[in-house]
């Protein structure tokens, strides 16, 4: 299986010791949702914006091929299944994020599983 960042940022996986697993470069055109916001009224001196977003410009499924993208795009496209957000955020003392520990599958079903001899969900 192969694995394409579409993030405007480089995407390091690193395990419980902070030793890093893999490393993806950030992607040349990364591919973005964008939001149409629109004025409501204000809600305590506060303005209340109603907000529409648009569907990413995503490659087209291949086999085989999972594609690393923010949760706004996933969340923008649940139909799609090769969609990878980066999870389990690790940050530096700053609160910069730094990596990921894993990642999510947002369009797969949440059930009972086993991994390595282990239940989880999934």
């Amino acid at each position: 299986m192969s694995v394409v960042n579409l993030t405007p940022h480089e995407v390091t996986v690193v395990d419980e010791h902070a030793r890093v697993i893999r490393t993806w470069g950030r992607a040349s055109d990364p591919v973005r949702v964008e939001a149409v916001r629109v004025p409501l009224r204000e809600v305590e001196g506060v303005p209340l914006l109603a907000e529409e977003r648009t569907r990413a410009r995503l490659p087209e499924p291949v086999e085989g091929v999972w594609f690393i993208v923010s949760s706004v795009v996933s969340s923008a496209h649940p139909e799609r299944r090769d969609l990878l957000v980066p999870s389990d955020l690790v940050r530096d003392d700053k609160g910069v994020v730094t990596g990921c520990r894993s990642f999510v599958l947002t369009s797969a079903p949440v059930r009972d599983q086993e991994y390595k001899g282990e239940k989880v969900l999934q």
